[in-house]
């Protein structure tokens, strides 16, 4: 007897899983970015990116699509989840629980009917399951926010789960599949790999090419050009428009630890007053010596996200601190939410 008719998911499967999983997990933090870019593009500082949220749910499509069998969905979305947590996700431990009700969202779908093969099957599965990230992250995040704009954000995700994971999802298993790459276990493979090179690369399976291709240069020129990668969370580059530039470490600078009351209020998210410890800004920037022609403090963040700040509304101010808080934290007492950065690595005064 061989192994793979011993075990429920052979080797191939388990492998598949994996790798699809890390993609999808490590990749998270870039469809983040080009939320932001999409936010920015609309002009809110929150929303527009739930279009993008598809692309979370691909991978477990695609797992399911090439796997086919029960269970794999949740399997690639729990492993998924806990790539994305591992590497810096900035929603901590919920996106676990995300990933993982959007695999068993997945595979309740595709239990309920025979039909694995459609096209609108995949389209209405990935829909709902990318905006079930919605009602999770409404529970812990999105407390007070008004039920007209969840309800537009619910849509935005249905709508990003039709295109990014259902149509694409389903596009990419086909082509996968007839290029004879990968073949399922079953005899019920949509499409014999002996097919002509012309007929494999029909229209709607170069969509999906033209859409990996995207995706792949896209995240490349995201980690070469945009992506900073963390060494020392706690600490910082200050640089720009100063006279010394230097690398700030939070525990050097722990002896000017202050504690403050803020309150975070966010387009969606808020957060009641509570108190923050952490080093004041204007310590940190003091140490830079900034120039006399300076007027801008940029803060960036590791997935390229930054927040600008005129710099002589912060110089002077110890109500905006930097704190720990699974690595530096902005806390902007008085600012909006989409000032309190997290995961910043460079204050850059110009």
């Amino acid at each position: 007897m061989s192994l793979s008719s011993t075990y429920y998911l052979s080797t191939r499967d388990l492998v598949t899983i994996a790798v699809l999983s890390a993609l999808g997990g490590s990749l998270s933090t870039f469809v983040s970015y080009m939320g932001l870019l999409l936010n920015a593009a609309i002009g809110t500082p929150f929303g527009a990116g739930q279009f993008l949220s598809g692309l979370h749910v691909f991978w477990i499509i695609l797992a399911v699509g090439l796997v086919r069998k029960s269970g794999v969905a949740t399997a690639t979305g729990l492993l998924k989840g806990f790539v994305e947590f591992f590497t810096g996700g900035t929603h901590g431990l919920v996106v676990v629980l995300v990933s993982l009700i959007q695999g068993l969202i997945i595979d309740i779908g595709f239990s309920v009917t025979k039909q694995r093969d459609s096209m609108p099957l995949y389209s209405l599965i990935g829909g709902v399951a990318a905006a079930s990230n919605v009602v999770v992250f409404q529970l812990f995040f999105f407390s007070g926010a008004p039920i007209v704009f969840l309800l537009l954000l619910v849509i935005l995700a249905f709508c990003s789960g039709i295109i990014f994971a259902g149509y694409f999802g389903h596009a990419t298993t086909q082509l996968v599949l007839v290029s004879g790459i990968y073949r399922v276990a079953s005899k019920a493979s949509p499409e014999k790999p002996t097919l002509s090179a012309r007929r494999r690369l029909d229209p709607y399976r170069l969509s999906a090419l033209v859409f990996l291709i995207f995706i792949t240069l896209s995240a490349s020129f995201y980690a070469v050009f945009v992506w900073r990668p963390v060494i020392d969370p706690y600490s910082c580059d200050v640089t720009g428009s100063v006279v010394s530039p230097y690398k700030f470490s939070y525990n050097i600078y722990s002896n000017h630890e202050v504690t403050i009351e803020a309150e975070l209020i966010g387009s969606v998210t808020h957060i009641p007053a509570q108190n923050y410890t952490g080093i004041p800004l204007p310590v940190i920037l003091a140490q830079a010596q900034p120039l006399n022609s300076a007027a801008i403090l940029q803060v960036i963040a590791s997935d390229g996200h930054s927040a600008f700040f005129q710099l002589n509304e912060v110089i002077n101010n110890s109500e905006i601190i930097l704190i720990i808080d699974n690595g530096l934290r902005l806390v902007a007492k008085d600012f909006p939410g989409e000032y309190w950065v997290q995961k910043v690595t460079s204050l850059v005064i110009s």
